[in-house]
């Protein structure tokens, strides 16, 4: 049982940074148009694309032609991650 204990903040945390990761990618992604068109591209933005459209849904993120969902995102992320640490 001890294993456990000391092995799931490590998956959790890594799962976070992983998600993390992906959203960076992501606001990479969107100053380079071939690679964002790219297949790669569409496969990142499935995979945050949700997440910013509810956060949207919440809050607004569009200020002008600046969209702060990813910042906001991430903060989230963040802050999500130290609750659960809290909690286990």
């Amino acid at each position: 049982m001890d294993r456990i204990s000391y092995g799931l903040p490590m998956i959790i945390g890594g799962a976070f940074q992983i998600y993390e990761l992906i959203v960076f990618v992501y606001c990479i992604l969107t100053f380079i148009p071939a690679l964002y068109n790219s297949v790669f591209g569409r496969f990142i933005a499935s995979l945050v694309e949700p997440f910013f459209r509810a956060i949207s849904k919440i809050i607004p993120t569009k200020f002008g032609m600046i969209d702060f969902s990813p910042l906001i995102a991430l903060i989230i992320l963040e802050l999500v991650q130290k609750v659960i640490f809290y909690i286990i």
